[in-house]
């Protein structure tokens, strides 16, 4: 049987997903099965999905603020470059800063000014933010933003997130009494 990839070369084994024949070069091992490269990139894609968010869930319980996660249309632009701008989804938001989905990437380090309205419908307009984090997940930028010089802004965050902290454990206590006798 002949590579699918090099029809001079013979295969030494096929593809423990799809059946691809594989000659040596191709052949690419992951956790002692053999994969084709398009089987591969999709096993790591997903496998750095489910990674990122297990990573999360252990993060959350070491965060020094209470966080609160929603989606919320985000504007970023640049403090520097003027035609910088750029449009995300922010997933969510603590008192020191926030996390955003973005089509494209910011470089770590850079100042950038954040928009968005929180569901109370207050307008929060040029926020500055440093990035602290920029990775590729699938075709997505997870972006991660520590909020600068808020000023009054500060406040209007903070009150959001009690408020929606007092709600969920108000919420969460009436659901705890469904089980009490």
């Amino acid at each position: 049987m002949k590579c699918s990839n090099h029809k001079k070369k013979e295969a030494v084994t096929a593809c423990s997903l799809c059946g691809t024949a594989l000659c040596a070069k191709c052949n690419l091992t992951l956790a002692g099965k053999n994969y084709c490269q398009k089987c591969a990139d999709e096993l790591v894609r997903d496998g750095a999905i489910v990674t990122v968010r297990k990573l999360y869930e252990i993060l959350e319980e070491k965060r020094k603020h209470y966080r609160v996660h929603l989606l919320l249309n985000l504007k970023i632009a640049s403090v520097e470059n003027k035609e910088m701008l750029l449009k995300g989804i922010l997933h969510n938001i603590s008192s020191g800063g926030m996390a955003a989905l973005s089509d494209k990437p910011v470089s770590i380090n850079e100042i950038v000014r954040l928009s968005f309205v929180l569901p109370t419908r207050e307008h929060l307009e040029n926020l500055q933010g440093g990035v602290i984090r920029s990775e590729k997940i699938g075709e997505k930028y997870n972006l991660g933003f520590i909020f600068m010089n808020l000023g009054e802004k500060q406040k209007i965050i903070d009150d959001f997130l009690m408020d929606f902290r007092k709600k969920k454990y108000a919420q969460d206590s009436a659901n705890m009494s469904n089980y009490l006798f």
